[in-house]
């Protein structure tokens, strides 16, 4: 029972921890930090704004049902869906919320880069000349380069919408596993092969194109900047040893603390979940004769803003100096109510403007065909 109660809620709990800490870090930074300033806390300020947004995102588009899943690999096939969320009565709606949803984890993962480039600008020989590049207003610019790629990786997923051959594809398994009519859901879908003929029996296939565009788009985007933050990761790791080796001052053990933060920062999630996402994603194209639900993946979209966070909070001692003796938590307490009241108020609208509450029981198989019979 309890087991059940926490992979039900999990979400929920991510998300509200994700609220607490994200809040709490963007106070810290602006009022207890004392080395902590310029361009780089502007650049935590927004990653934690970027968190909450992708949390957020991620709970209007859950379904009432948290162990339902958003992603499903069926055989040749990976859909992305929306099942109940806030947007259940608007397929439109649901569909925007899919994309905002799938471009701010793009746009965490581009910002990402970007703080490892300035990094290892703050690093670099020449750092006056290019720091200046990032600093006051030009961080504006920066902001928008990351908004710029999360569009593309928006509009790359919306390559594989639902069409008529994917209903047909998905149709009996969404009927068996959800209960619904697969018209009624609102999903993008990399479909790998089609069969040359629809009505033709047999093995002849062929690819489908616009799968192919997406997966090619979305690794183009993540390899690329992956390179720049391995790059930049193994010349700041160069740089700090040979800079800070013998340093003790505290501005040079504050950039030490930075570069492993930054380091944990890409290293857990791509363990824990680009790479799973990336088995998934692929897996269409080996035509495998499976069907799961990925929860697991899902769970760590929940808990991948959380998870930047807390390694910031742990691994900057001067977050958790602030935390310990500076920190009012009084002051964090009624901010807090403050943001989650916002918050609340938001997803509130947009279930008032959508529609009444999803049932929590969904017709079942048999439910689903006695209704279309009728």
């Amino acid at each position: 029972m309890a087991l059940s109660f926490l992979t039900d809620n999990i979400s929920r709990i991510c998300y509200i921890l994700t609220i607490f800490f994200n809040t709490s870090l963007i106070f810290l930074t602006v009022k207890f930090t004392r080395h902590i300033v310029g361009t780089y806390r502007n650049m935590i300020v927004t990653f934690a704004i970027f968190g909450i947004m992708l949390s957020t995102a991620d709970i209007l588009i859950r379904p009432v049902t948290f162990s339902m899943s958003l992603l499903h690999s069926y055989n040749g096939c990976f859909v992305y869906f929306t099942l109940g969320s806030a947007f259940r009565f608007s397929k439109k709606l649901s569909k925007i919320a899919l994309l905002v949803h799938a471009g701010v984890y793009g746009l965490i993962l581009v910002f990402l880069t970007v703080q490892f480039v300035y990094r290892a600008v703050l690093l670099s020989k020449s750092r006056k000349n290019w720091s200046r590049h990032f600093d006051g207003w030009k961080l504006v610019f920066w902001i928008f380069y990351a908004v710029s790629i999360a569009v593309i990786w928006a509009v790359s997923v919306n390559f594989v919408s639902s069409d008529e051959i994917t209903n047909n594809y998905l149709r009996k398994m969404i009927l068996a596993d959800y209960g619904v009519e697969i018209s009624t859901v609102t999903y993008n879908a990399i479909l790998a092969y089609q069969k040359l003929f629809q009505n033709e029996e047999g093995p002849n296939k062929t690819v489908r194109w616009n799968s192919v565009q997406t997966i090619g788009t979305l690794s183009i985007i993540m390899t690329s900047h992956y390179i720049v933050m391995i790059s930049c990761g193994i010349y700041m790791y160069h740089r700090t040893k040979l800079k800070f080796q013998n340093s003790s001052s505290a501005y040079d053990k504050l950039q030490k603390q930075f570069f492993h933060a930054l380091i944990y920062q890409t290293t857990a999630p791509t363990l824990f979940f680009h790479l799973p996402v990336l088995f998934v994603v692929l897996a269409p194209f080996f035509d495998l004769k499976v069907s799961f639900n990925s929860s697991l993946v899902i769970y760590g979209i929940s808990a991948y803003p959380l998870v930047d966070t807390l390694i910031l909070l742990k691994v900057v001692k001067e977050y958790k100096n602030a935390y310990l003796s500076e920190f009012d938590f009084t002051i964090l307490w009624n901010l807090l109510k403050k943001v989650s009241g916002f918050v609340g108020a938001i997803i509130k609208s947009c279930v008032e403007v959508c529609g009444e509450e999803t049932p929590r029981n969904p017709q079942t198989l048999t439910n689903g065909i006695k209704n279309q019979t009728i």
